[in-house]
């Protein structure tokens, strides 16, 4: 080895001892929607997953101008280990869809009649979706519109000041849609009439941030929900729910929320690892708290394992028809893997409700799976120049 071999080695091997190890909850981060800023604009994160899952959660996080730096893993408890088994069985693939959960399905087309994407944010009641509607890369001027899907119309609502944290924070209910904004180091909450209107101020506080002169500051965004006459906020980093009249006025904590996120209004409960994993589920309305099993992953009413569906009351137990099941949205859907005899393969939505598995597509291990986009209360995904939802339209 000559001399510049031998120097090479020596830098290859200092700057390896530099890279810092894969944090073990990686993609827990990355499908909490960072977001962040860096020299040349804003860019938004929103949650990223593997091939098949991305989680739309609403925690947000932006930097102020400088390098972006690495990702640094922050400790949080695990639900449970899944065990190790041989894949499931099944006697046949589910049937399409549509074939058999029809009434949980709804096409959104993908433009807006102005002719900017439409993507889905929430359901303003179970037929009227609302939506985002932006250019493609850095929008000043992003939009908030609605769908009926039983006229099948669009509707702009507004003009959205701020590009970023609308995309995943909107809140609906009490007649009014509400989303936050970052300001400069301190977020501001909007609301409008659920009609449309001029966006107004209700309050606006100080950010959590965390001081990184090297990296630029990390500021956290919240979690938002309305009901009772109030809207709700929890921050995306130390937890604890606050409320102020959907009118406006002077904030408040909410009582016994310590350490908790807001999770599907009225719930809020204390984060785990995993995307949208919660546990110590308090009701904001009437005061009750949830236990929660040993080994199992819960939403209000049912939890799941690696094998079965379970009332949270103990009344009903399910077997899944299938593997790798997902986090429940909507209190009522898994997401499954299925094999059957001759090997194929599939990803199906089972419906805890009914007890059914509609086929979402045949797995191929030669080609990419669409991706699945995921929130507390709805299922999407593109096909052709609609957007396939799944959610439940009694909620």
């Amino acid at each position: 080895m000559n001399d510049v071999e031998e120097a090479l080695r020596r830098t290859f091997a200092r700057a390896e001892a530099r890279i810092p190890a894969t944090p073990p909850d990686l993609l827990r981060q990355v499908t909490e929607g960072r977001t962040r800023r860096g020299r040349r604009g804003l860019v938004l994160a929103t949650a990223m997953a593997t091939c098949l899952v991305i989680w739309a959660a609403a925690a947000l996080t932006w930097r102020a101008p400088h390098p972006s730096p690495a990702v640094t893993a922050t400790p949080a408890p695990r639900l449970h280990e899944p065990r190790i088994h041989e894949p499931r069985i099944v006697e046949k693939i589910a049937p399409p869809l549509e074939q058999a959960l029809p009434s949980v399905v709804a096409e959104v087309p993908r433009t807006a009649p102005n002719g900017e994407a439409f993507t889905p944010k929430l359901f303003v009641d179970p037929r009227t979706m609302l939506g985002y509607v932006a250019k493609k890369g850095y929008d000043p001027a992003p939009e908030l519109w609605i769908y009926q899907l039983e006229s099948r119309t669009f509707r702009r609502l507004t003009v959205v000041g701020y590009p970023i944290a609308p995309v995943d924070s909107p809140a609906a209910g009490e007649g009014v849609i509400v989303w936050f904004e970052y300001v400069g180091r301190n977020i501001r909450i909007m609301a409008i009439p659920a009609t449309g209107g001029t966006p107004l101020e209700v309050v606006a506080f100080p950010a959590e941030l965390e001081v990184d002169e090297a990296n630029g500051d990390m500021i956290y965004g919240v979690d938002l929900a309305v009901g009772d006459g109030r809207i709700f906020w929890s921050s995306t980093r130390s937890g604890g729910v606050n409320q102020v009249p959907v009118t406006g006025g002077k904030p408040s904590p909410v009582p016994g929320t310590k350490g908790l996120r807001l999770f599907s209004w009225p719930w809020a409960g204390r984060p785990l690892d995993g995307p949208g994993a919660m546990a110590n589920l308090l009701n904001l309305s009437t005061g009750e708290r949830l236990d929660d099993p040993a080994q199992a992953e819960c939403h209000v009413t049912w939890c799941v394992t690696d094998s079965q569906a379970i009332r949270r009351d103990g009344g009903q137990v399910l077997d899944l028809p299938g593997d790798n099941p997902r986090s429940i949205v909507a209190d009522r859907f898994v997401t499954l893997s299925q094999t059957d005899k001759q090997g194929r393969k599939a990803s199906v939505i089972y419906d805890l409700a009914t007890a059914r598995a509609g086929r979402l597509w045949m797995q191929n291990d030669r080609k990419a799976s669409t991706t699945l986009y995921i929130s507390t209360e709805m299922i999407y995904f593109k096909r052709g120049d609609k957007w396939a939802v799944i959610h439940d339209p009694d909620r």
